[in-house]
């Protein structure tokens, strides 16, 4: 079992975002050069992506409340603002990605500088590789599939007019938003419309997913770490000539730890903000949309707002499984048989107990924790403004 098998599904999203894998110092397999096509083309899909927080910004604003319907004004802000949510919090996770990449590889090496020191003989290893790797398949896959259906909604709609007989095809997009060309003219103007919206949401929502899976990877590190500490120090023996040594050892294993763990956090400060902050508008926007459209609709902000909930609860739920795996090294220090040493061995330990007293919390620069209290409060924030938006009239 090596390190490499937990990028896995990482390296799968990095492609998907068209961007190049991780290369750290240590990795075993080979480094992969970067052609100067696919630099090409990244360059011109996150361009592209760029393009559209402008684009919603635009559509927004040129939106005139004097001739549309006040709920149909309000249904075409939301929706715009929902779409916009998505927009920022894939391009910001794209620039923070390649801006952070050396340090998120450094923290990559470290990862696998501990685990081939600490964790060679680890049973529970393979469980947990599993366990990472079913979910990691899983959130990718329903993202693909989300992605395809949100891209094939059109055509879906356009088929079905065809079918029908329908005196006159419309031209509809993914969604609706400002171009510097009108859509309605000619088939040109449509195609070139859907292609781009399409060639964005490939790269959108692969760097999301590349986000979220590199997140739960040092997370998953992270927790296994954790876990192993607490089973040594559960498992040493006061008695044992070699204890104090092997406690020292334990207590500069801890410490790593926490200072790796910092290290990880200050990386992903601005993705806990930024998801934390889209997501509760996002979620308002595209619940708003839900009672707002037509069934074909409604089930496309279905799936916008699945995505968005099961994205920001999976950082969440990668806070907590850390605040809790960092939580059992307290306990652990404190139920073996300590009473059993000497002196200069308990004090050693009572230094140790004394760090791990707080488990460790991941926060948005040090403000709200990263965990599944804060996940339900944007929940709580989120129903509160769609409740508010719903009563106006």
């Amino acid at each position: 079992m090596q390190y490499e098998d937990f990028m896995h599904y990482v390296e799968i999203a990095c492609r998907w975002a068209l961007m190049p894998r991780f290369e750290w110092r240590g990795r075993q397999s080979p480094r992969v050069k970067e052609t100067w096509l696919k630099k090409i083309v990244f360059i011109a899909a996150a361009i592209n992506l760029s393009f559209y927080n402008i684009s919603f910004a635009a559509y927004a604003y040129l939106l005139d409340p004097k001739t549309t319907d006040p709920l149909i004004y309000a249904g075409k802000i939301s929706e715009a603002l929902s779409m916009l949510g998505f927009v920022v919090l894939g391009t910001l996770n794209m620039f923070a990605l390649l801006i952070l990449r050396p340090q998120i590889e450094d923290v990559l090496a470290e990862l696998q500088d501990l685990f081939n020191q600490k964790l060679q003989d680890n049973y529970a290893m393979g469980y947990r590789l599993k366990k990472s790797t079913r979910l990691m398949r899983n959130c990718t896959i329903l993202f693909a599939f989300c992605n395809a259906y949100y891209n094939a909604t059109p055509l879906i709609t356009m088929a079905y007019e065809m079918l029908a007989d329908s005196k006159r095809i419309c031209y509809e997009t993914q969604n609706e938003t400002w171009y510097p060309w009108k859509i309605n003219d000619s088939i040109l103007s449509f195609c070139a419309s859907y292609i781009s919206q399409a060639f964005s949401s490939i790269i959108n929502l692969g760097t999301i997913v590349t986000d979220q899976l590199l997140v739960h990877v040092c997370t998953i590190q992270l927790e296994i770490h954790f876990d192993g500490l607490s089973d040594k120090l559960e498992n040493l023996d006061a008695k044992d000539i070699r204890s104090k040594e092997k406690l020292i050892n334990l207590i500069s294993y801890h410490q790593r730890l926490i200072d790796l763990a910092g290290s990880i956090n200050g990386i992903f400060n601005f993705t806990f903000l930024i998801s934390l902050t889209t997501s509760t508008i996002a979620v308002c926007s595209m619940a708003y949309n839900l009672t707002m459209f037509d069934m074909m609709r409604a089930l496309k902000y279905t799936v916008g707002l699945l995505l968005f909930m099961i994205y920001t609860f999976s950082l969440c739920h990668n806070g907590t499984l850390l605040s809790l795996a960092s939580d059992k090294v307290l306990p652990a220090a404190f139920y073996n048989n300590w009473y059993e040493g000497d002196l200069a061995y308990r004090k050693m330990l009572l230094i140790l107990m004394m760090r791990a007293t707080k488990p460790y919390i991941w926060r948005t620069y040090k403000l709200a924790p990263v965990s599944i209290t804060t996940y339900m409060a944007t929940l709580k924030f989120s129903y509160q403004m769609f409740t508010c938006v719903r009563s106006l009239k």
